[in-house]
């Protein structure tokens, strides 16, 4: 194994053949269905700076330039060309030793695992650098430590953010492996609602968001989903930047434990706990989620900042999480400062959802309706407060309803991208002693407007049945006591 500190030139003489050395093109060196990035993904991220040795540096940066010029690596001909042409003081000799190096002795895979390490080394090198120089030719006080911290913090994110993903790897349609769907995986809701009209339950790799007015009860719906989630056998994480995180704890196991909130708060020290002690340890063995709270600065937290913490959560519990609930997400930062509200909206809801397609979670947030509909008791799509760019980013849009003194409150589907239901709605009684929602039952508690039209048949149908009922009875005398729901049902 190559040592980075000790075989750097070694290193460094792999690197520049496995990325301008055309015998790698060879299908005996990289397999076919390899995947990796290609030679031509590979040169732009190699920056010159990256080799210590001065003729190897020159010659790497005028290869970069006639790959950007003709859209092609320089074979080693074109290479001595173009090196000559640009009066190059290179030695025959010194150039023939930069292509000293065979890659058919290796393995590909060896190859490239190092090629990949010595980007990521080198970048980390010049991130590290970078970030020095800047701090040293940097006045810092007090008035502006808040603002140079936060731009460290971000530069380093997305300098270290280097996506070896391969453009090849991509789904051709003239394959039908590509046509082939991959079914549906959502991680129970806890809610038969929100299960059926979204497919399932929370799907991986997605953003779903609550709209409503100021004291709706937005806390309250996002508390019980993640509540419902973690019942179900989810690892479940819940991120505040509103309430205080033992609030929400509060909110969660008066939900959870059934006790009241009034006698939750008076949960002060180790021996008040004591009343939720044996409770907490029944649910331990008959629930196998997780659930976390995490308390962040309200306006200072970011969408990476919230990525960062669940991955090193994930590492030390070595459990992926299913879905991550913010509280909310008007109330985060964007990575990079906006100009407006619908420009900090539309941010934050793209790098929110960028962070649930990278780790594979459901990301579940609120955000606020605008002043005009806060009495209105119909949500739609033109009621989200800041930024009609949420709406494009998000996969489901939710309205959050109720009179401001009602225990009651609808919850309707205003958009939902590729699992339909749109206009649906669903009841929910509100038990605020113990921060609870529970689901209506009943004829008028819920619709769906996916099964309109099966509803509308089978009314035709009823009606149908009715008036020949009626006809024959007329004729017979006798009455008729079917029970169409109960037949319907059977069907």
């Amino acid at each position: 194994m190559i040592d980075f500190t000790e075989n750097i030139d070694s290193l460094e003489r792999m690197v520049w053949n496995f990325i301008l050395n055309e015998d790698n093109d060879g299908t005996e060196l990289r397999p076919s269905n390899h995947d990796s990035l290609r030679r031509e993904e590979l040169i732009t991220m190699v920056k010159p700076s990256y080799f210590n040795e001065e003729i190897r540096q020159d010659a790497y940066k005028l290869a970069l330039k006639f790959f950007k010029e003709y859209d092609k690596i320089p074979n080693r001909r074109e290479l001595k060309s173009y090196l000559d042409l640009t009066s190059s003081d290179i030695s025959i000799d010194d150039y023939e030793d930069l292509y000293a190096f065979n890659l058919r002795e290796f393995n590909y895979d060896y190859l490239y695992k190092y090629v990949r390490s010595f980007i990521l080394l080198k970048n980390l090198n010049l991130t590290v650098y970078d970030l020095f120089t800047y701090l040293k030719t940097t006045s810092i006080d007090p008035e502006n430590i808040d603002k140079i911290s936060e731009k460290v913090r971000n530069d380093i994110s997305n300098k270290l953010a280097i996506n070896f993903s391969s453009g090849d790897t991509g789904l051709s349609f003239f394959s039908s492996e590509s046509h082939i769907q991959i079914p549906k995986t959502g991680s129970p809701t806890g809610f038969p609602f929100l299960d059926k009209v979204l497919g399932g339950g929370w799907n991986l790799k997605t953003l779903v968001v609550f709209q409503g007015r100021p004291k709706v009860g937005k806390s309250m719906v996002l508390g019980n989903i993640a509540a419902r989630s973690f019942l179900m056998g989810n690892v479940t994480g819940l991120v505040t930047v509103e309430l205080p995180d033992r609030q929400y704890m509060k909110r969660i196991g008066s939900n959870l434990l059934s006790v009241r909130s009034d006698e939750y708060s008076a949960i002060v020290d180790s021996d008040k706990a004591k009343i939720i002690e044996d409770k907490l340890a029944e649910m331990k063995n008959s629930c196998s989620g997780e659930l976390f709270v995490k308390e962040f600065p309200t306006g200072g937290c970011t969408a990476i900042d919230i990525e960062n913490y669940f991955l090193r959560l994930e590492s030390k519990l070595n459990k992926k999480f299913k879905l991550i609930v913010v509280d909310y997400l008007n109330l985060l930062k964007p990575i990079k400062d906006q100009n407006g509200l619908y420009e900090k909206i539309k941010a934050i809801s793209e790098e929110l959802r960028g962070v649930a397609m990278r780790n594979e979670w459901c990301i579940v947030s609120a955000t606020q309706i605008r002043r005009e509909d806060v009495d209105n008791f119909d949500l739609g799509m033109e009621s989200v407060a800041e930024s009609f760019g949420l709406i494009h980013t998000v996969d489901s849009l939710f309205g959050l309803m109720r009179s401001p003194l009602e225990s009651r409150m609808k919850i309707k589907v205003i958009a939902n991208r590729d699992n339909g239901y749109e206009e649906s709605y669903k009841f929910y009684t509100m038990h605020k002693d113990y921060f609870r929602l529970s689901e209506e039952t009943g004829i008028n508690s819920e619709f769906y407007s996916d099964d309109e039209e099966v509803n509308k048949l089978e009314d035709e149908i009823r009606n149908e049945h009715s008036s020949f009922n009626q006809t024959e009875t007329l004729a017979s005398g006798n009455s008729d006591n079917t029970d169409y729901d109960a037949l319907f049902n059977s069907i």
